[in-house]
């Protein structure tokens, strides 16, 4: 965690990297298309528990992109954390619509049920143990967990990273299902106490990128990469490289 810390301080030393600033509406499809897809989905289930006013915290948010994508979405009181004190900084600064904790998501120092929605997208295989960052997550939530993370499906352990290195700080990179969120909340809150909305997906930022460039970029390119996720994610998303934990308590 102190190596992930200081990787993270040494990059964020002078703000904001320059692709979270790009004005592209094919980089921001590609790159939010799954944080958006997650709240639709948990909004819908919830029923109107969920509105604008509500407190969302993101763990492990780096300079806070997630936070901002969520107040574009109409979040008002949203909170982005990091255990970088300079990811929190750069965040702030890129966008005062926010506001900003340090936090080692493994132990934040939070009460239980602190904020209704916590979210944290790439974030939970950087900690040394994925499982008690997604059960604190549980801890800190009054209504849901979002998480984006690598699903454990054959092409995913077949052409996914195994061990991801940033300098010194090298991390497993650990991957869950539907059956693991199941197991880890029924252990964590007790059975029939929450709704596993979790799913499975196809999706790769760089890689969709570069074929919405080939197919002429801006909106026909969206609507292209739209069309092919679509198919691939409705008669073949179980089988995907992505996933979503998405628990929604009662």
């Amino acid at each position: 965690m102190d190596k992930q810390r200081d990787f993270h301080d040494r990059m964020y030393a002078e703000g904001t990297r320059a692709h979270f600033l790009l004005n592209d509406p094919l980089v921001d499809y590609v790159t939010h298309w799954r944080l958006r897809e997650a709240f639709r989905r948990l909004t819908a289930a919830a029923a109107g528990r969920i509105t604008g006013n509500s407190r969302i915290l993101v763990l492990c948010a780096g300079e806070g992109a997630e936070g901002s994508v969520l107040c574009d979405m109409g979040y008002r009181d949203v909170t982005i954390s990091d255990i970088s004190d300079g990811g929190v900084a750069a965040a702030l600064a890129r966008d005062p619509r926010l506001k900003g904790l340090v936090l080692n998501a493994l132990s934040p120092a939070l009460e239980d049920n602190a904020f209704e929605i916590v979210l944290i997208q790439d974030g939970l295989h950087h900690l040394p143990s994925p499982v008690q960052g997604f059960t604190e997550m549980l801890r800190i939530a009054s209504a849901g967990v979002v998480f984006l993370e690598p699903h454990d499906s054959l092409v995913g352990r077949l052409a996914g990273t195994r061990w991801e290195k940033n300098d010194e700080a090298v991390n497993y990179v650990f991957r869950w299902t539907r059956t693991l969120v199941q197991d880890v909340a029924c252990s964590y809150l007790g059975a029939e106490s929450f709704r596993n909305l979790s799913f499975s997906f196809w999706h790769h930022n760089i890689k969709y990128h570069r074929l919405g460039v080939r197919l002429g970029g801006g909106t026909g390119g969206i609507n292209l990469i739209r069309a092919l996720k679509f198919t691939l994610d409705n008669l073949l998303g179980r089988y995907g490289n992505q996933f979503c934990g998405l628990i929604l308590k009662p």
